[in-house]
């Protein structure tokens, strides 16, 4: 299961940090938060370069300068936590991560979600289901909690569990850009792409800033790279420094063949702040100089890699290969 699919809560960057500062304003000594956002940003550094473990102590280290205060700030630092602890490996750590969440609120429906996310990874389908239940009602009527919950029992192989919250997700009336594209959304999880064209059309036609992503993914599912890239080209005027995206991108160039682009769109994602598919976006990189004929290149670009990702198997096998061209 990818657990790139469960979508945490935390803020990221720039604009974030800033909306957290106002909000802890009056929480605790001025340098305690200081130090707190300082060794929150050293933990965004370390998911940034892929180590999860240094990661969890950098977010540990911050959580323990106010010792006793909860506000906005740690529950950001928390959420980023967890999902440090899952990519980790430490499940059972990012499910006490989510419990401390929800017992904190009662009410907060992503770390319900979130940890039903982290049961399911580890094949605990009766508390999974039982976390995205509790999601579902503290999140009423919320299409996107749905898809997200359908997504992720299907991709587990419950379809007769996912069933109902498809259900639930397009029984949600409402013709505004958000509802048509939460439908959209649901269709194209479904795999009724026609369906899901209408609604996802629908919502761009009202400027709903995510339709463009969305139908870039429906066109990608139809095999149309096509109309895929431009979709997602278009999306990324307003939205450039999302990596996901950009990785999307480059690997429909390099299924194209088109090597020396899908390089450019990799290098792109690369340059993003905070992104959490460094790897993914790197190896990319890689493959698409090395399918280039770039080997040298390629070659200094994987001894990099392998400095930051030493014990990345393949990796070390195609390290080998590239000496030798």
């Amino acid at each position: 299961m990818n657990l790139k699919k469960c979508i945490w809560k935390a803020a990221a960057g720039a604009g974030a940090a800033l909306w957290i500062l106002a909000s802890v304003s009056g929480c605790g000594d001025a340098k305690q938060v200081e130090n707190e956002m300082s060794l929150r940003k050293t933990g965004l550094g370390y998911l940034d370069a892929g180590d999860y473990d240094k990661a969890v102590l950098a977010f540990n280290e911050a959580l323990g300068q106010r010792a006793g205060i909860v506000s906005n700030l740690e529950e950001d630092i928390n959420f980023y936590k967890a999902y440090a602890q899952m990519e980790a490996g430490q499940m059972k750590e990012a499910v006490s991560t989510y419990t401390a969440l929800a017992d904190y609120d009662k009410k907060n429906a992503d770390a319900y979600y979130l940890r039903g996310c982290a049961y399911i990874s580890q094949g605990k389908t009766k508390e999974a289901l039982k976390d995205f239940e509790m999601a579902e009602q503290n999140k009423k009527d919320s299409g996107e909690m749905c898809a997200g919950i359908y997504e992720q029992l299907m991709t587990a192989g419950l379809e007769k569990e996912a069933a109902p919250y498809l259900k639930k997700g397009l029984s949600i009336k409402g013709d505004k850009g958000p509802e048509c594209l939460m439908r959209g959304k649901l269709y194209l999880l479904s795999g009724d792409y026609d369906k899901a064209e209408t609604e996802l059309g629908e919502a761009l036609e009202q400027k709903e800033p995510l339709a463009d992503l969305y139908l870039g993914r429906l066109f990608q599912a139809r095999g149309d790279s096509g109309q895929s890239q431009n979709y997602y080209e278009s999306y990324l005027q307003d939205h450039p420094n999302d990596a996901a995206v950009l990785y999307e991108l480059g690997s429909l160039a390099f299924s194209q063949g088109e090597y020396d682009k899908a390089v450019t769109w990799f290098d792109q994602g690369l340059g993003c702040e905070n992104i959490m598919n460094k790897r993914a976006l790197w190896s990319g990189k890689i493959a698409a100089l090395e399918y280039a004929g770039n080997f040298s290149a390629a070659l200094q670009e994987m001894e990099l890699y392998l400095e930051n990702y030493p014990h990345d198997e393949e990796a070390q096998k195609e390290y080998i290969f590239l000496k030798t061209r």
